[in-house]
């Protein structure tokens, strides 16, 4: 199924698939070998882009968060602004779907900066996740779904642990305000603008 690569071990070659690599990559993870990780995990996307077989956003995501836990912060910054940029081999380039990967990228991104405890940068991932995912929702014409996401409660319920951790829970109005205002013309969203508006509020 997959392009193989030959690849010495010892002294015998081994033909190994995208998911061997992965597999490898993993195990290496668990024994705490991160730069082993990483370099099994480039290996594994050099092997995904020479085939037919699309993967998830997630299997892509694992080489920043392993970057990050290796502490290499700018590489790992690096890659996920590649994958917003970008994407990733074989992906599938549906505007539907597109969204919905962002938010996830967002989201990780989100995760790392409160890893550094960089917790008023990181509102402003948290809130591209949301917006992201109502994009989907909206794009995919799951309206139900998306009246259910985008109710206040349920945004209150997302923008508020993002506050709490940045220690500004006095701004819960206003930025929940605006992420009602967004709601409002999801087609029309600037996600850079949005993005710059809420640092302007956590930051400020």
């Amino acid at each position: 199924m997959f392009a193989s690569l030959k690849v010495t071990v010892g002294r015998h070659e081994s033909s190994l698939s995208a998911d061997d690599f992965l597999k490898k990559a993993t195990a290496a993870h668990d024994t705490g070998d991160l730069d082993g990780a990483i370099t099994l995990l480039r290996q594994a996307y050099t092997e995904i882009a020479r085939g037919p077989v699309s993967y998830s956003v997630e299997t892509f995501l694992r080489l920043p968060l392993y970057l990050q836990r290796a502490g290499r912060d700018a590489e790992a910054w690096h890659e996920f602004n590649l994958l917003l940029t970008r994407g990733f081999p074989n992906q599938l380039n549906h505007p539907d779907v597109i969204p919905m990967e962002h938010s996830r990228i967002y989201d990780k991104m989100r995760l790392c900066l409160q890893r550094r405890k960089q917790f008023d940068r990181a509102v402003r991932f948290g809130v591209l996740s949301f917006i992201s995912w109502a994009i989907g929702l909206d794009r995919q014409q799951r309206g139900e779904e998306l009246e259910d996401y985008v109710d206040v409660e349920n945004i209150e319920a997302n923008i508020s642990p993002l506050l709490m951790k940045a220690k500004k829970q006095h701004l819960k109005d206003e930025v929940v305000s605006l992420v009602i205002a967004e709601t409002k013309h999801l087609r029309r969203v600037d996600l850079d603008g949005l993005g710059n508006h809420v640092d302007a509020i956590v930051l400020g």
